[in-house]
């Protein structure tokens, strides 16, 4: 099976691929990257594209075989910025980026010489790559993830065409904007369940072509909340701190304590995790002056592996009140220390409410309010996190809050997470893991458009109550979702540093052992003479 595969195919398109620039979000761009994977498909696939409104265009292809059994391959071809590629090039152009092998040069110059400290791993492999040339590419998306679409285009070439034809059929499905708020994938939901219906296929799961760290096959999806934390103060003379609550010390507090808590990082089976990560920490002046701030607000990162909404709201509001409880009692002892003349004044605990509870509290016309406010502000230009923001801020206005208080809310994306479930494709997935020597892994642990094949989360109404922006300025699919209901297995290129100037893949890897896993899992899931989509008893 493996000898209809042909590495240096696999090479070459992704080294077009990856000269393909594709930085998310330009239309012009993606949509060039997604004409080159439809090139290549149209030879042996039926192809076509699915529009976005703002002009960008999934990439779609489908094999048709003689049952109505089907797999689908899930990956993107957007990249994230290159900015930093230009302090390697000596010309500061960040085009460097995406010429693999000027760049490779470029990074063997530089590990020869003492110029530039690089990390140790980084060294090994160029050193590696000098002595066995071809064991790594590099340049941006060469890892995520234009050789796992390569791969793909390759396994799915070969069971196109092999001896006899396809005895089930492969959909192959790239979108754009994976890197930003994956609107791609959100469009493309309710196509492939519409393509689904009118072709009569029977989906027996997906497998989504993203890297891993190591040659993996990982088991289910993860999710991801996107924590707003909205943090009031009461705000005193910088000259006297113990009179007053500092809202930016308050949220800095927080998000401390929150990123360092190893409870709050969901485990997967092995007992590995990521913690909260905080990706925006700011007050909310206009301009500077000496007194405190009022207002500040976090954005913390939540990667969600088997965690309900129930539990993450349980966990979250009182690891919340323990560390608000935490520096109430410090502030007061280091007054005690250093102003124990001043009278300093008694602050009552910081209260802590989520979004539903200050909605509750404001009432329904304040409701109406925050709403026309946040479509306002949308019109304005703001994004959807800005916009969560201001339904906050016009709520607690409305219902008179007064500080110190923290409010809690979920902004936009939103990422459900999906545990694998035992089916045929896991339990071949397992032995073409096996076969191929790979490591068998739980749930994939980054963030992926994968995750919205499925939807075993909370309902629509449970989760609007924390993520007030869903049904208005952000949308998804969670009925096509549910009616799809996929297995999701990942088999992708494994590589350091995604998202990196160093980002590189594992070439051998990438160009031969995977499209040959790839076309194994094809076919052994493909060509069951069981009936489509039947479970088999779980092991």
């Amino acid at each position: 099976m493996a000898d209809s595969i042909d590495p240096a195919r696999v090479r070459d398109l992704t080294h077009r691929l990856v000269a393909s620039s594709s930085v998310s979000p330009d239309a012009i761009a993606e949509n060039a990257c997604g004409a080159a994977l439809r090139a290549e498909l149209a030879s042996f696939a039926e192809t076509g594209t699915w529009g976005l409104a703002d002009g960008r265009e999934i990439t779609w292809a489908l094999v048709r075989g003689g049952s109505s059994r089907t797999l689908v391959c899930l990956g993107h071809h957007d990249t994230v910025a290159v900015g930093e590629y230009a302090a390697l090039d000596s010309a500061g152009d960040a085009r460097l980026a995406f010429d693999p092998e000027r760049l490779r040069e470029r990074l063997l110059t530089l590990a020869a010489g003492s110029s530039e400290s690089l990390p140790d791993h980084l060294r090994a492999d160029l050193e590696q790559e000098r002595s066995t040339p071809g064991t790594w590419m590099f340049g941006r998306g060469a890892l995520d993830m234009k050789s796992g679409l390569a791969a793909g285009v390759e396994a799915l070439r070969a069971y196109a065409t092999r001896d006899g034809g396809p005895a089930g059929s492969v959909l192959f499905v790239s979108c754009p904007d994976e890197e930003v708020h994956s609107v791609g994938m959100l469009a493309a939901v309710p196509r492939i369940l519409e393509l689904r219906d009118a072709q009569g296929l029977a989906f027996e799961g997906a497998i989504n072509l993203d890297y891993a760290e190591e040659p993996a096959i990982h088991f289910g999806v993860a999710g991801k909340l996107l924590l707003q934390l909205w943090v009031l103060g009461d705000p005193t003379h910088a000259s006297e701190p113990f009179r007053g609550v500092d809202a930016t010390q308050l949220a800095a507090a927080i998000v401390s304590q929150l990123t360092l808590d190893p409870a709050l990082a969901d485990l997967d089976a092995d007992s590995r995790g990521v913690p909260p990560v905080v990706l925006r920490l700011r007050d909310l002046k206009d301009a500077y002056d000496v007194q405190t701030a009022l207002e500040a607000v976090a954005e913390v990162n939540l990667l969600t592996r088997g965690r309900s909404l129930s539990e993450w709201i349980r966990v979250l509001k009182r690891s919340v009140s323990e560390t608000l409880a935490s520096h109430a009692r410090s502030m007061r002892e280091l007054a005690a220390r250093l102003a124990p003349a001043e009278r300093a004044r008694e602050l009552a605990t910081p209260r802590v409410l989520s979004y539903a509870e200050l909605a509750e509290r404001a009432g329904p016309a304040a409701r109406e309010t925050a709403e026309r406010a946040a479509a306002d502000a949308i019109a304005r230009g703001a994004d959807v996190r800005e916009s969560t923001l201001v339904r906050v801020r016009t709520l607690a206005r409305l219902a008179q809050l007064s500080g110190p208080a923290v409010v809690l809310a979920l902004a936009p994306p939103y990422y459900p997470a999906a545990a694998a479930r035992e089916a045929p494709i896991a339990r071949i997935a397992r032995e073409v893991a096996e076969r191929h020597d790979l490591a068998v892994r739980g749930v994939y642990p980054h963030i992926t458009d994968a995750s919205y094949v499925a939807w075993r989360d909370a309902p629509a109404a449970r989760l609007a109550e924390w993520l007030p922006a869903l049904g208005a300025e952000y949308r998804l699919p969670i009925d096509a979702a549910t009616a799809l209901d996929l297995n999701v297995v990942t088999l992708g290129p494994w590589g350091r540093d995604a998202h990196g100037r160093f980002e590189r893949v594992h070439a051998p890897h990438a160009f031969a052992t995977l499209p040959a896993a790839l076309l194994e899992l094809f076919s052994r899931t493909l060509d069951r003479t069981v009936p489509p989509t039947e479970l088999e008893p779980p092991s």
